[in-house]
């Protein structure tokens, strides 16, 4: 009988052993994913909502307002394209 708690003794162990392996590598994911994201945060680029030229009388349409959120992150080339593709569909 001594042998048979002695046997489970060390598999508890062992169980044991792989949770807190399994936890401390799923908090370096963590904390790898959060100090990435957190750096990432900080190169993003912000549109000030002055700069947002939007007239409230009219009716604003979904596609218009997806247009002057792309164009205002977009870069001079994307610009552009972006113009191109207002002007074919007028």
């Amino acid at each position: 009988m001594l042998n048979k708690i002695q046997k489970n003794n060390k598999a508890q162990i062992s169980e044991i052993m792989t949770w807190i392996i399994a936890t401390i590598a799923i908090l370096i994911i963590l904390i790898i994913f959060i100090s990435a994201s957190s750096f990432l945060a900080q190169k993003t680029k912000t549109v000030q909502a002055q700069n947002l030229e939007i007239d409230f009388e009219k009716e604003i349409s979904l596609l218009d307002t997806k247009t002057l959120i792309a164009y205002s992150f977009a870069s001079e080339s994307q610009r552009n394209i972006i113009e191109k593709w207002e002007q074919e569909n007028e």
